[in-house]
């Protein structure tokens, strides 16, 4: 058993958003890497707390429903508390986890067989008797969730293999088996992000698709002859991927026209839809999982087969699945390569940078950084230098990267420092690293299409700083899906009337409005005149929709203080009045991020606060610089961590 207690003193959430995986290529084989089998079933989360278990579906529906059996007493788990992620897998008579066996576990086309036995395949452990888990390694995770379970015959361990993923991939695909897991043993969990610390390998092609429509058939089968699929593209419209009719027997076409019935409608959904006739068309809402043998060049299906209806996945997230360019199937030091959880310099690193001259290579987090010039001033008023630039950024890496990984990254460079010219940069230089991690984001308007740096280790925040880049503005969506945000944004600008009381009273407006709502934000100061809030939502919304609903309720709050306010686009219409600005919600639009400089005398921070900061008569828009930032952090943590958690929807304004 554990000795010593591992993980940080929280309160138990509700509910963690899950983690999901990158695919991959193909196989690789690593010493920094845990292989899993990958099951063919339902994403589920466990929830003990009280002496009963809760059953989540990814997006927090109740699982119980469909698998009552695994809602009865914890006792499988020694734990007071705790919440496990998990796999539910039906079992054929070989002991193999059977997708369609499921499907009639689940009631799906038929009443639930109770006859069909299921596993809880537990395979992370995220929480455990007032300790939160999400920093702690990987394998410290699975260590403690292996000690904690007791033999049941419902919940099983979900074991692993070290290092040698070929050797698994190939038993898995042996015996007919979906793929397997790869897993960065040092990750941390991170909730509800797609994330490159977590690969999949799938021995078969197979993904989720949205039926968009569906064709009669001819003799047999007169009622539903085949489903039509589509998958959402990088502007969220849907685009048809082809049709499936195989693996449809009578019982599962009774069914899914049943579904589909009480979606009728009269246009196509899709953006460009197939010449078919006899075609009925539905809204695009039902997602099915379907295996199939390879993309045409005209990005349809080929030799498709039906397998299931999937549990609970949000049509409006069904994209093409295609092997990112950061999943590698043999890590190496190239761009996106998956890292470890976000770390500081060492003291040693720290002592080492102390000691180069104005010059030099620095070794910091396993690269080396060339850095120059040294000690230059930057920020004349408080005296600092590149090399405290380079030093800050470093040591706030555990807090900041987190808020810029898997993100495109806009900067503000100031060569000679802030007194100096400056200019923004969104392409990444040819003389960049090649371990500095890219994104190439393809825009239809051409002067827009640019290669964004992305910030997911020490050693970039080092040569970001050596770049003179003082300003970090990360995309307020993530590389996996450019075109819906993670988050709504609030920015409170400030006019030249403006008084930052006005300024407070107008952020404390929020505050009570987002209470009344019941609506997660996050303010923070900017390190200059303003306040912002970020509200961490689901990555289901168009920008338009994210845009509408914080202009509906700044308009709300404005309405409250209209002698303060201004909603003229002109600056030089404003008459000095502060501008809630809404349109900041938007694509390749972004804002500052946290624990980031700004290009001030006395180098200030854009600093996190919490909302009964506001109160605080010492509290001003500058107050913490890259001198004292790092002590704030010590004592305080990250008071944004919470606005990585995208589980929110946005409610109704009325």
């Amino acid at each position: 058993m554990t000795d010593e207690p591992i993980g940080t003193p929280a309160p138990m959430p509700d509910f963690v958003p899950p983690m999901t995986a990158t695919l991959a290529e193909r196989a690789f084989s690593d010493p920094d890497w845990l292989f899993e089998v990958k099951w063919d079933g339902y994403r589920v989360q466990a929830v003990v707390r009280d002496g009963r278990v809760r059953l989540w579906t990814r997006n927090r529906r109740d699982a119980a429903r469909y698998f009552p059996d695994l809602a009865g007493p914890p006792d499988w788990i020694e734990a007071r508390e705790a919440i496990l992620d998990g796999e539910v897998v039906a079992l054929d008579e070989a002991g193999r986890p059977s997708f369609s066996l499921l499907q009639a576990r689940a009631g799906f086309g038929r009443r639930q067989d109770a006859n069909v036995p299921v596993v809880y395949q537990a395979f992370d452990l995220l929480y455990f008797d007032g300790r939160s888990l999400l920093d702690v390694p990987l394998e410290e995770r699975k260590r403690l969730l292996r000690e904690r379970l007791r033999d049941h015959p419902l919940v099983r361990y979900a074991g692993h293999v070290e290092g040698d993923g070929e050797a698994l991939f190939e038993t898995a695909k042996a015996q007919g088996l979906e793929g397997v897991m790869a897993k960065r043993r040092a990750s941390r969990y991170e909730p509800g992000r797609r994330s490159h610390a977590w690969l999949k390998v799938k021995a078969r092609r197979e993904q989720e698709f949205v039926v968009g429509g569906w064709e009669p058939g001819s003799v047999a089968q007169r009622d539903l002859g085949a489903l039509l699929l589509g998958v959402h593209d990088r502007d969220g419209e849907l685009r048809f991927a082809g049709e499936v009719g195989s693996g449809l027997d009578a019982r599962t076409r009774h069914d899914l026209l049943a579904r589909l019935r009480g979606l009728d409608r009269d246009d196509p959904p899709f953006a460009e839809p197939p010449r078919l006739t006899a075609v009925h068309w539905v809204e695009p809402r039902l997602v099915v999982r379907v295996e199939f043998a390879e993309w045409t060049r005209e990005a349809l299906i080929r030799q498709a087969a039906y397998k299931g209806l999937e549990l609970d996945r949000d049509p409006d997230s069904v994209v093409r699945e295609e092997p990112a360019s950061g999943a590698r199937s043999i890590p190496t030091p190239e761009p996106s390569t998956p890292q470890a959880p976000a770390r500081t310099a060492t003291v040693e690193e720290l002592e080492a940078l102390d000691a180069l001259g104005a010059n030099g290579v620095w070794q910091v987090g396993g690269h080396a950084v060339g850095l120059t010039n040294l000690d230059k001033v930057l920020f004349a008023e408080g005296g600092f230098t590149k090399r405290d630039l380079v030093r800050y950024y470093v040591t706030v890496a555990p807090v900041l990267l987190p808020h810029l990984r898997d993100r495109g990254l806009t900067l503000d460079r100031y060569p000679n420092g802030t007194t100096g010219p400056h200019f923004w940069q969104k392409q990444i230089p040819a003389h960049a690293p090649t371990w500095v991690a890219r994104w190439h984001h393809e825009s239809r308007n051409p002067e827009e299409s640019h290669t964004f740096i992305v910030a997911d280790r020490v050693a970039t925040l080092a040569w970001l700083a050596n770049q003179a880049a003082i300003d970090l503005h990360p995309w307020t969506s993530r590389t996996d899906a450019p075109h819906r945000p993670t988050y709504a944004l609030i920015d409170i600008d400030p006019g030249p009337r403006t008084t930052w009381e006005e300024v407070l009273v107008l952020a404390r407006l929020y505050r009570a409005a987002l209470g009344h709502l019941g609506v997660r934000g996050y303010p923070k100061v900017t390190g200059k005149r303003g306040v912002q809030v970020w509200i961490p939502v689901e990555p289901r919304y168009a920008f338009a929709e994210t845009s509408a609903w914080v202009e509906g309720l700044s308009r709300a709050v404005g309405a409250t203080v209209p002698e303060l306010v201004s909603w003229e686009w002109s600056v030089a219409d404003r008459r000095g009045l502060a501008r809630l600005d809404y349109t900041q919600n938007a694509s390749n639009k972004t804002l500052v991020a946290p624990y980031a400089v700004r290009p001030a005398g006395h180098a200030p921070v854009s600093a996190p606060i919490a909302w009964e900061e506001l109160d605080d008569p010492d509290l001003r828009p500058d107050r913490w610089t890259i001198a004292t930032m790092p002590a704030r952090i010590a004592e305080r943590g990250d008071l944004f961590a919470g606005a990585l958690a995208f589980d929110q929807r946005l409610p109704a304004l009325g």
